[in-house]
Parts: structure tokens; sequence; C-alpha cells
């Protein structure tokens, strides 16, 4: 009967071992590959981030000057959506985490919807809508890029990247303040506008 007591034990021991050993296996093997996600990610993000401080800062001016129409015209190409790997293992990083980089694109995506609308009915020759529209999400985009950027750098461990005489940031802050106070500022023209018309 003790012989068989010892053998239970002796099993029971080996196999939760076998068990211990494996599962510190499969979670090794999950943070590297959650580090390997992040670091591939926070440097499409910060590609992004940057991006999005050229579309902000962007004034309509070739060396500050107009096209020869007496037009602004965009002097730099909206980045669209980043494309994030797709050879990583998504579910090896936090499922919020993962939902806010998964559905960046998307977002980014509706609003290049509203931004391409905003050209169809912005007013030449200086196109403020348009310009307006663009600045007003893609300084969004470029701050909630920084922020998941942020997040994963600290919860991997990965060095932040520094920007020495320059802070993107700062750009896409001071223009969403910028352009609000404009957006603002239009919504109430058109407020005014309706109550002259329908005399409320």
């Amino acid at each position: 009967m003790t012989e068989a007591i010892f053998g239970l034990i002796g099993v029971l021991v080996g196999s939760g071992i076998s068990w211990l050993q494996t599962y510190r296996t499969n979670k090794q093997s999950e943070n590297k590959n959650a580090k390997y996600l992040a670091i591939r990610v926070v440097c499409i993000l910060d590609k992004f981030v940057e991006d999005c401080s050229d579309v902000v800062k962007d004034n309509g001016l070739l060396f500050g000057q107009r096209d020869s129409d007496g037009y602004l015209q965009p002097q730099v190409k909206s980045p669209g959506a980043p494309v994030f790997p797709g050879d990583v293992d998504w579910r090896s990083i936090n499922h919020d985490l993962m939902y806010q980089l998964l559905s960046l694109p998307s977002e980014i995506e509706a609003a290049d919807r509203i931004i391409k609308f905003s050209e169809n009915i912005a007013v030449a020759p200086d196109f403020e809508d348009w310009f307006n529209e663009r600045k007003f999400y893609y300084s969004q985009f470029g701050l909630t890029a920084y922020k998941l950027s942020e997040e994963l750098c600290n919860k991997y461990n990965i060095k932040k990247k520094v920007y020495n005489d320059w802070n993107p940031l700062d750009d896409l802050r001071h223009e969403l303040n910028a352009v609000i106070v404009r957006r603002e500022k239009r919504m109430e023209r058109h407020r005014l506008f309706v109550n002259k018309v329908f005399g409320t």
C-alpha cells in the first residue's frame, strides 16, 4: 500500500514538473513573441507619428508660394493607415491594446473618406475646410499613435525614440488646438447664418 502511495506521489510530482516546464517554456515563447511584435509595431507607429506631423504642418504653400493659379495645394501626401506586419502573434499582447492597434487603420480609412468629401466642398483658393479636416484628423491620429507606441515601449521595455531638436507631439497638439478653435468659429458662423435665415 505504501509503495502505491509513493508511486502515485512520484507520478503526480513528475507530471507537475513536466507541466511547469511546458508552462514556463510557453510563457517565455509568448513573451518573446510579444516583444518582437511590439518592436515591429513601435517602429511603424513612430514613422506614422512623424508623417502625421508633416501633414498637420502642411499649409499648402510651396516654398512660401501659392501655385500658378493662386491656390493653396497640399505639399505633403496623407500617409493613410499604417500597415502592420502579418507575421506576428497578435494574441501575445494585451487584448485591449491589440484592439486599439488593429482598429486604428479602419478609423483612419473612415476619416480619409470624410477628408475626401471635404475636398469636394472646399472653396478655392484656400480650400480651408479641406486643410482643416485633414489637420483635425491627422493630429488626433498622430497623438493616438504616439500614445500606443509609448504604451508598447513601457510594457515591453523598449527604448522610446528620442527627438533631439524637434518634438512632433508639440506640433500635433498645437495644430489640434488651433484647428478646434477654427472649427468652432466656423460652426458659430453657420449657426448665425441658420438663425438669420430661419429668423430664430
